[in-house]
């Protein structure tokens, strides 16, 4: 049985300025209270009432987002007899200021949301995936792009800075030059900051160029490109640790996994295949 207050706390080195916490099954009524950071609330199960800033109660329904600002008095309070599931993003200011910069082509000051409750599937999708990586541990490239791609579409629909998400074009020599920058760091941990910049495009626009252009994401196709590299060096019979170390998993069972995710056998099958 799960303790009457499951919550767990979790954060990254990569993602400086995110918090993670996870809460299952939890019953805590939260009073009226402020952060000093950004709080993003995806809504799992059961439900919850959150006082917004007019102090009407908004009730955050499974699937949807509690959207709170820095500084905005709210509460979190279940339904009568309701323990909610739930997953809270806490992000400092000064990075969804450089967000809303992207979003808006300027620097627009720290943003502010506009609505308390919202529905948003594709932000959802991304944050679970986020969540997922945080708590399993996961490729610094493909946490990076799922709390862009997020936070990106929650402030252009729901804050208050003029959003001017570009739609993908004919940025086909930007893409060869991410593509080979990839291909060339298999062993590396890329950062989707370093692509962008060598794109000469905003974060968020290069993960929808990326993939009109390629049919994959950037970490996707860095996956596939360390796999590629793997099987070259399996085929040279380099043990399977020295291949994951460079291919740059984190250890040989990583590799394994991902390896047999791919090819559709592990590396030893594979080996023994070639031989």
């Amino acid at each position: 049985m799960r303790p009457q207050n499951d919550i767990r706390f979790f954060s990254d080195h990569c993602l400086p300025g995110l918090e993670l916490s996870v809460a299952r099954k939890n019953p805590h009524a939260f009073p009226n209270h402020t952060h000093n950071h950004f709080t993003i609330v995806v809504m799992e199960d059961c439900g919850c009432y959150s006082q917004g800033p007019r102090k009407e109660a908004s009730f955050v329904r499974p699937g949807h987002l509690c959207l709170i600002n820095p500084g905005q008095v709210h509460s979190g309070v279940p339904p009568r007899g309701g323990a909610p599931s739930y997953r809270n993003f806490y992000v400092g200011p000064d990075w969804m200021r450089a967000v809303a910069a992207e979003t808006a082509g300027r620097d627009v000051g720290t943003p502010e949301f506009v609505r308390l409750v919202a529905a948003q599937p594709e932000a959802v999708r991304s944050l679970m995936r986020l969540s997922f990586l945080l708590e399993q541990g996961g490729d610094r490239l493909e946490k990076e792009s799922c709390m862009i791609e997020a936070f990106t579409l929650m402030l252009a629909r729901h804050g208050n800075a003029p959003a001017r998400l570009a739609r993908p074009g004919r940025e086909h020599r930007a893409m060869r030059l991410v593509q080979s920058y990839l291909a060339e760091r298999v062993e590396e941990k890329v950062s989707l900051e370093e692509l962008a910049g060598l794109a000469g495009l905003s974060r968020y626009h290069l993960l929808r160029v990326f993939k009109r252009a390629t049919g994959l994401t950037p970490h996707a196709f860095h996956i596939q490109m360390r796999i590629d590299r793997a099987r070259v060096l399996v085929r040279q019979g380099l043990p399977f640790a020295e291949v994951a170390a460079a291919t740059g998993f984190v250890d040989q069972s990583h590799f394994t996994t991902t390896f047999r995710q791919f090819v559709g056998a592990t590396p030893g099958q594979y080996a023994a295949l070639r031989a």
